[in-house]
């Protein structure tokens, strides 16, 4: 996979604090020369079955080789694990509590590792704001090369988003949904005029 640069953030954060810039600030320290592209930060406050399904539909349009950076954490400072993963065509960075499971899966996983290596953290690591301390130091090392492994353990799969609060909400890519607009019917023929009334005969004079 060529080497990353583009990383993407879609949170739950919002616009209005500084948390989005946070995230924005750390990368750039860590790795200059990355894009960073938002694709929103007004998903509902964590409400994971609408990030994962937003981040669905967006990452088949960002080239090869993104860091796909995701924050929807309600379980953040308890077990649920950090992790980040490759797959054919992409990298994604984030909690392990369904967010990442349709798009990563959908892109083709290769290899998952749970984030454990304090060495590419910020320290302290904070209890709650694991999106500044890991998530996004994480991120930027992977654009800057740093390779999955580094960063832990390997993890054999990702925790499933349950399929009934996904069924059938996940959008279909917007160039597939299009159809060819259905040709014309001919217009029909313009009626008959009407037919000529008989003249009526000449009048004999008296």
């Amino acid at each position: 996979m060529s080497r990353p640069r583009v990383v993407t953030l879609l949170t739950d954060f919002g616009s209005r604090d500084a948390y989005v810039g946070v995230l924005k600030g750390v990368i750039a320290s860590i790795c200059p020369s990355a894009r960073t592209i938002d694709v929103t930060h007004e998903i509902p406050r964590h409400d994971v079955v609408a990030g994962a399904l937003v981040l669905f539909s967006a990452v088949p349009y960002f080239p090869r080789g993104t860091v796909h950076l995701a924050i929807v954490d309600p379980g953040v400072g308890s077990a649920r694990a950090p992790v980040g993963v490759r797959t054919a065509r992409a990298y994604f960075v984030g909690p392990d509590n369904g967010l990442l499971y349709p798009a990563a899966t959908h892109m083709g996983i290769e290899a998952i590792v749970e984030l454990r290596n304090p060495r590419y953290f910020l320290s302290p690591v904070s209890a709650t704001f694991h999106g500044r301390d890991v998530f996004a130091p994480v991120a930027a090392h992977l654009a800057a090369g740093v390779p999955l492994h580094q960063f832990g353990p390997e993890r054999r799969h990702l925790v499933p988003l349950p399929l009934p609060a996904a069924r059938g909400l996940i959008p279909p890519s917007p160039a597939r949904s299009r159809s060819p607009p259905a040709p014309c019917a001919p217009a029909p023929p313009p009626p008959p005029p009407p037919p000529t009334p008989p003249r009526p005969p000449p009048r004999r004079p008296p």
